[in-house]
């Protein structure tokens, strides 16, 4: 019964769109272009630019460019980039000279430069010659920190941390400062819900149980950097209210061939394990990539909890297994050209089994006075496979040193079979007479298409840098629910509980960003993004139901702007405000019921209004080291998953908007290197979240404080074995909007050891040591409904991951060491 739309890539409107996105862009390069004569007389002191190419006429990457005066004493400097172009600013009047070191050439002074006051000097190119003996092979030994703080994004790298090995992507989630997960793994930023989630610079697009078992099929392993931005601008999409995380995978940039073997396990109730094969093929132009992983993840999740609902008193114990078994499989091509333009493609398809057997029992009690009146026993068994498919090209166009324009073109294909049995069995109060017995059983599939192109264009002045773009996505799906009624244990298909849920929506946008030099210390930045969403849910039914048929075609604005202070002595400041948009996940929107036991069920909300926030931010430097950042946000139509009294035992879940939502927030980060061989970093945040509506009759007006802290340290131990060593504690918090949670707290520990030249790397885990975070009390109260329960996870466990690498593992100093690809995706470029 599954229908889904097809994409029709060919159209008429969809040619129009193309045409029009290319026509702006060439008009906006000519009218900007005129602008630099203008931005010229801007400058407050002199700059010189350059180029530095050997005498083959190839770039020179990374190479250092000091500017000396009186040939002995260094004023600034520089580092030349991957098309060895260098740039050195707030440069006073005066006499200098260059001096150009790099570790292929011999070091070159250049003659002496004389620059007046307010001059902007473009120098001819700079040719090196290289060393007779010189290098071939760098070997490349730096050690990234475990957080790094940047102007705009947040940085935690996953390769630094031991402690991180051996788990898959949600729970690293998790691990990383300031992002929090709930127990139904939705995923929140700095105390915000609404997170958009990437991987290597393109969007997800999956939501919900999707995109866990999506998060949940990768290996902390193979993932390289996970980076948090809490306030995009404008140039980034507008979905997402608390901000965008992007997951960054591991790519070896050492030439020749190459490539990794990973095993890991780790070991609670159930065993996990991980086992992954990287190869690598880097040349001059060309360079090839391919991953395999294979994951089990074999998981609990206990519920026993206690509702109140008008006369009833609902008793709940139920034990679920989750078991996931997957392959994820990516292959990457990347091609320069010329030294202009360079192509890339690439895809990953991911693979998955998903099996879940939940077993629980309800007491059922008349309340006053309390006595048994029935006990429910049941089970649902799921068998979920799914298949997750992505292709995306791109082709970036370095039009010259200061412009270049960058295209990309993105399909995905998602679809998973869901089967579940629901054999119940209600029992008398003596808990052996059997009073009914109700067996259910149904299908419920999914089918998501995707695609997405966009076209970015950015010009550089001497204090001015324009960008702009266009973006057109399209998703469609298409779901089935077949639900079977048991005669005699034979399933018959039960057309009025059955339906078919299609819902198309495409997103056309338009931005432009600003971002001028005030000053020596004051930068200014604005930007203006222009969304039109139309959509469309279309529910096929037997049954006599509105709301069949709902279409929506709005048009939205989101302005972002932003100030900034950087003094090159102590402090620097940046003050910043943009508006964000969630739209309801597709799965919420369905208005059938879909049951979650035999008392409840879950139903969609065809009406559910897209969610809206105004962010503001504020972040303090002090010395590059301490970072506080303060965030408020206002959201309306805020979502929240409301329980709902719809008989005398039974409760429906349904997702309403709030009226509104409101957050403050402060994240404070202190980076701390005791000695030598210790250095730690302390991250703590700390939120105070209102929530209030009235939910057609159903009153929310709740509040809470919350914070937490989390201390990574990274120990140098004999033999170079390293210690990573992490806790976290957390206040309580609330979860769906309308429940309180009792805190916890977490102790994590990972030992990694190197052999073999650095070949052959050991590594030792243990993730919530003390088992202070397996278990979750919670309590509420609204809607009708009194609710007091725990709910438990397998979070205590030990393990033990191997990687041993083979082939070159040396980096090759290069004019393409580094693609342009890797910077765009860097910025999460969609």
């Amino acid at each position: 019964m599954l229908h889904s739309s097809k994409i029709s890539l060919i159209n008429p409107v969809f040619r129009m769109r193309i045409f029009n996105h290319f026509t702006l862009i060439v008009i906006l390069f000519y009218c900007f272009n005129d602008a630099k004569a203008q931005s010229i007389n801007s400058i407050k002191s002199s700059t010189i630019l350059g180029r530095l190419l050997d005498q083959s006429d190839a770039e020179v990457m990374y190479a250092s460019i000091a500017l000396m005066k009186d040939d002995s004493i260094i004023v600034n400097s520089a580092i030349s980039d991957m098309n060895g172009n260098f740039r050195i600013e707030d440069i006073e009047p005066g006499i200098y000279s260059l001096r150009v070191d790099h570790i292929e050439y011999t070091t070159l002074t250049t003659e002496i430069l004389t620059l007046t006051k307010n001059e902007f000097r473009e120098i001819n190119d700079i040719i090196l010659a290289r060393h007779i003996n010189g290098l071939d092979e760098v070997v490349i030994t730096y050690r990234k920190p475990l957080i790094e703080i940047k102007a705009d994004k947040l940085i935690f790298n996953v390769s630094s941390s031991p402690s991180a090995s051996g788990t898959n992507g949600l729970d690293l989630l998790k691990k990383s400062p300031g992002v929090s997960v709930d127990m139904e793994n939705n995923i929140a930023l700095l105390g915000k819900s609404g997170v958009r989630i990437y991987i290597n610079g393109v969007e997800s697009r999956l939501s919900g149980g999707d995109l866990t078992n999506y998060l949940q099929s990768m290996t902390s392993d193979n993932i390289e950097a996970i980076e948090i931005i809490s306030n995009p601008s404008s140039k980034y999409d507008a979905e997402g209210n608390a901000g965008i995380i992007n997951i960054r995978m591991k790519k070896n940039m050492a030439f020749g061939f190459n490539g990794s073997e990973t095993s890991s396990f780790t070991k609670g109730k159930y065993y996990r394990y991980n086992n992954s094969l990287s190869m690598n093929y880097g040349g001059e132009k060309l360079r090839i990539n391919f991953d395999l992983t294979q994951s089990f993840n074999k998981s609990l999740d206990d519920f026993v909890d206690t509702k109140i609902q008008n006369s009833t008193i609902l008793e709940l114990d139920s034990d679920e297994i989750k078991t996931l078994n997957g392959y994820n499989v990516a292959l990457g091509l990347e091609y320069q050209i010329s030294k202009k333009h360079l192509v890339n493609l690439s895809g990953r398809s991911v693979f998955n089994e998903n099996d879940n057997i939940l077993q629980s029992q309800t007491n059922i009690f008349d309340k006053d006075p309390k006595e048994l009146s029935s006990v429910l026993i049941s089970e649902a068994i799921v068998d979920l496979p799914s298949q997750n498919h992505n292709i995306n090209a791109n082709h970036i166009w370095q039009i010259d040193n200061k412009s270049s324009l960058n295209s990309a073109l993105s399909f995905g294909l998602f679809n998973n079979s869901k089967n579940t049995q629901q054999p119940n069995t209600f029992f008398e109060n003596d808990k052996s007479t059997v009073r009914l017995i109700d067996n259910s059983e149904f299908d419920a599939d999914t089918e998501i298409n995707l695609m997405s192109s966009k076209t970015d264009y950015t010009k550089d002045w001497d204090d001015v840098s324009f960008g702009t773009g266009l973006k057109y996505s399209y998703i469609n799906t298409g779901n089935s629910f077949d639900f079977y009624d048991f005669i005699e244990d034979v399933p018959l298909l039960n057309l009025d509980k059955s339906n078919d849920f299609d819902y198309e929506e495409k997103v056309a946008a338009l931005y432009a960003t600003l971002n001028v030099k005030l000053s020596e210390t004051i930068k200014f930045d604005a930007g203006i993004r222009i969304e039109n969403t139309d959509s469309r849910g279309q529910l096929l039914s037997n049954l006599s139901l509105e709301n069949k048929d709902v279409s929506r075609n709005y048009t939205d604005y989101f302005p972002s702007i932003g100030l900034s202070y950087v003094n090159k002595s102590d402090h620097s400041w940046s003050i910043s405000a943009g508006r964000r948009v969630a739209r309801p996940n597709y799965q919420d929107l369905n208005p059938f019921e879909t049951p979650l036991s035999q008392l409840t069920v879950w139903k969609g909300n065809p009406f559910l209004s897209p969610s809206y926030s105004m962010n503001y931010q504020f972040s303090y430097a002090y010395k590059s080291k301490l970072i506080v950042t303060n965030t408020y946000s206002v959201t309306t139509d805020f979502f929240a998953n409301i329980f709902e009294v719809t008989g005398e035992t039974s409760n429906q879940i349904i997702p309403r908007n709030m009226e509104k939502a409101t957050n403050y927030g402060v994240s404070i980060s202190y980076p701390l290197e005791v000695n030598k061989k210790w250095s730690l970093v302390g991250f703590a945040t700390g939120s105070y979240k209102k929530f209030n509506g009235d939910l057609e009759g159903t009153v929310i007006d709740i509040s809470a404080k919350t914070w937490d802290f989390r201390i990574q340290n990274n120990i140098k131990l004999p033999w170079d074995i390293y210690l990573d060593l992490t806790y976290f504690v957390e206040s309580d918090w609330i979860w769906r909007g309308s429940i309180d949670v009792r805190g916890n707290h977490d102790l994590s520990v990972g030992l990694k050891k190197s052999f073999m030249d650095k070949r052959l790397q050991i590594r030792i885990t243990g993730a919530d040591i003390l088992r202070t975070t397996n278990d979750y009390f919670y309590n509420g109260n609204y809607g009708g409904i009194l609710i007091d329960g725990v709910r438990s996870f397998d979070s205590q466990r030990f393990g033990m991951g191997v990687t041993f690498r083979f082939g070159n593992q040396k980096a090759k100093t290069s004019r393409k060491g580094e693609s342009a690809l890797d910077d765009e995706l860097n910025r999460i470029s969609n």
